[in-house]
């Protein structure tokens, strides 16, 4: 019998049971692939993360990531989670300033960078006080995201909108195109005009995961521009039924694809932008999406924000039953 604890971290939020929450499983080296999924599937949130030792020399943790139904090659709110689990247990030692840390995923290993303080500035923090040395607080976790493609959608604005329950006026009416943004998951990006049309969206979840199935797309970013909040650029909400979730309440990955598209279409400025995801308008999640040079034809996006663990448990693992408490 493994005996372990399992945490769930609320990601791209300071407050417990905000944001997105994560299971993580920081000492996951005794697990089988079965172990996880299992473990995965008892949790029933949208993806778990289980930490082990790298494979690679490059990395300082591998991150292996589970939906309730399969294993995906990366998540941007489970990174930031782990890392901040990690940095909790105390298996990150860190200074103050910005620490750099490689995970290993399954799309390769990833940059993260933690800046950490000293002090608190009356700022959105978080204060560290788990085990070892790290006592002081935590500014933000940022996760290095490439783009490497993006095209049109495969998909009809008239289809979509069928799926999704919506006049095809609301897509059409941004003047913006639909398109498939590789970041890892190929992800289809859904502009909406207003923001009420996102917030009441009951789409048909079967429908949409056997059109993203024929067209090899992995999820779907429903966004608008009409914000709650006039700090930031884009309010969305993301559905993932083709890999075994739902809805996603908070989407690291799908807001770097978003960044760079809104950049490619003149609707962004610069390349720092704040965008808010979630189905509560009055409990929405908020991602920190900054753009990086690349010498390398490549968009670089840096996404994160904040984390808080909200939920401890012990669960133990024997043959093909897990018990939790």
């Amino acid at each position: 019998m493994l005996d372990m604890v399992i945490k769930q971290v609320d990601a791209f939020t300071a407050d417990p049971f905000c944001g997105n929450p994560a299971g993580v499983i920081t000492d996951a080296d005794a697990l089988s692939s079965e172990d996880m999924l299992r473990i995965s599937g008892e949790m029933n949130l949208a993806e778990t993360g289980f930490i082990t030792m790298p494979t690679s020399p490059d990395a300082m943790f591998r991150i292996r990531f589970f939906t309730p139904t399969e294993e995906v090659d990366i998540s941007g709110h489970v990174t930031i989670a782990s890392c901040y689990a990690l940095i909790e247990d105390g298996r990150i030692p860190l200074s103050y300033g910005v620490n750099l840390v490689h995970f290993e995923t399954g799309i390769g290993t990833i940059r993260v960078e933690i800046h950490y303080s000293e002090n608190d500035d009356g700022g959105e923090n978080v204060k560290i006080s788990g085990n070892g040395d790290n006592n002081g607080y935590l500014k933000k976790i940022m996760m290095q995201q490439s783009i490497s493609s993006y095209y049109e959608s495969p998909i009809s604005t008239s289809e979509i909108a069928s799926i999704l329950g919506i006049d095809p006026g609301e897509i059409s009416g941004t003047g913006l195109p639909m398109e498939v943004v590789a970041t890892g998951l190929e992800q289809l990006i859904v502009p909406v005009k207003r923001r009420e049309t996102i917030l009441d969206l009951n789409p048909d979840l079967i429908k949409l995961g056997l059109v993203n199935k024929k067209y090899n797309i992995h999820t779907n970013h429903i966004f608008s521009l009409d914000t709650f909040s006039e700090e930031c650029i884009s309010y969305a909400r993301h559905f993932a039924p083709a890999v075994g979730m739902w809805e996603d309440p908070a989407t690291g990955t799908a807001a770097a694809g978003l960044g760079t598209y809104l950049l490619r279409h003149g609707v962004a400025t610069n390349g720092t932008m704040v965008m808010e995801q979630g189905k509560e308008s009055g409990n929405l999640a908020r991602i920190l999406v900054e753009m990086k040079d690349s010498d390398f034809g490549e968009n670089l996006v840096q996404i994160g924000g904040l984390a808080v663990t909200s939920i401890t448990r012990k669960i133990s693992v024997q043959h093909d039953t897990i018990s939790v408490s």
